[in-house]
């Protein structure tokens, strides 16, 4: 049992352990210094936990795409040089977010377009080239 420094009523000296009060600890500037750098190092490994887990979880389903595009390319269900486009891309994305993930600090660009988007948009763009702007055109009844 610990005592103070201060013996109650008939208490022998010789039969205390003596021991000096707690002392609230110093908080000094190099104390709250590193209470401040180990918060920010505890918060920079989470975040980079967080991202490297979300490059993680990119990597698998982009993987999981490719997979379906060879399975969908070797039944030939689709034209077979889009569907190698697709592997082909979905593979790149797959490698670009494997090695995110073990460099999660390290910023990655922008996802290319996926195959067929530029074709879309040229088509897209052609097609409103050629037909009127039906802004301020009226809408056709339901009736018909």
């Amino acid at each position: 049992m610990v005592r103070s420094w201060t013996l109650e009523k008939g208490e022998n000296p010789s039969e205390t352990q003596w021991s000096p009060p707690i002392r609230p600890p110093r908080f000094r500037l190099r104390t709250l210094l590193f209470a401040v750098v180990a918060a920010a190092l505890l918060i920079w490994s989470a975040m980079m936990g967080t991202r490297a887990y979300v490059y993680y979880r990119r990597a698998q389903e982009f993987s999981i795409q490719e997979r379906g595009w060879r399975e969908i390319a070797s039944r030939g269900h689709f034209r077979p040089e889009f569907c190698w486009e697709c592997v082909d891309y979905f593979a790149q994305l797959s490698l670009k977010y494997r090695r995110a993930m073990w460099h999660p600090w390290s910023l990655i660009g922008p996802d290319p377009h996926a195959p067929g988007y530029d074709r879309w948009l040229e088509q897209e763009r052609r097609a409103k080239e050629i037909a009127p702007d039906s802004a301020g055109a009226i809408p056709p009844s339901p009736d018909g």
